[in-house]
């Protein structure tokens, strides 16, 4: 029986045999350290397969950020998907998803917003995801103003309070600045939880009163 060689993948196998490499990198080295010889040896193949898949360091790099992307649209959607008829909790839920996947994986969630990439020549289908990962707040800030739950200004800005205020709570958390207060995976949910019932008390029309 002939051996298989180091880069005997089925198809599409390869490439995201290289982001889960790549990714795992990133986590041990950080982006200054990750180098594609490295991914490579990783994930046990040649110096040179990863160029099948990925031009440079930078393209590999979009790749992954794009894993964190998907990750976050896709919970984006579960929240709305959970409670389709109440926009407050969508809110609520898609705060402390935010928090739990930035804390989570902080390296890509660095990566996803820290401007390692550029903003210029990045790949479509990562624009794409990204779009449709702010695409879930805007839908939701829009299921609350459909619903005259939250207060009748732009829907981008009440999305750009809600995001700048749970990444920033995201940062504060993964970089230790916060570390007498948050010890523990229930601290972090806490932690989300109080800053998006403030946010919630921000943005409710004025006609609702004060929040439960």
């Amino acid at each position: 029986m002939p051996k298989k060689s180091k880069d005997s993948y089925h198809h599409g196998d390869l490439r995201q045999a290289l982001i889960d490499a790549a990714i795992v990198l990133l986590r041990e080295r950080g982006i200054n350290d990750l180098s594609l010889r490295e991914v490579a040896k990783r994930a046990g193949v040649s110096h040179t397969a990863p160029y099948r898949h990925f031009n440079d360091k930078h393209a590999l790099l979009c790749a992954i950020a794009a894993v964190g992307f998907k990750r976050l649209a896709d919970a984006m959607q579960q929240c709305i998907a959970q409670d389709p008829q109440n926009p407050l909790k969508q809110l609520q839920a898609s705060g402390l998803a935010y928090v739990r996947l930035a804390v989570q994986y902080p390296d890509i969630t660095h990566l996803m917003f820290g401007g390692a990439l550029g903003y210029e020549n990045l790949p479509a289908d990562l624009i794409e995801v990204s779009d449709a990962a702010f695409g879930g707040l805007l839908q939701i800030i829009d299921n609350g103003k459909q619903a005259g739950l939250y207060q009748d200004e732009d829907t981008m800005s009440l999305a750009l309070v809600v995001w700048s205020s749970v990444h920033g709570l995201s940062m504060l958390i993964s970089a230790g600045k916060l570390q007498d207060h948050v010890k523990n995976q229930d601290d972090v949910d806490c932690m989300a939880e109080l800053v998006t019932r403030f946010l919630l008390s921000g943005i409710k029309s004025d006609k609702l009163g004060a929040p439960e």
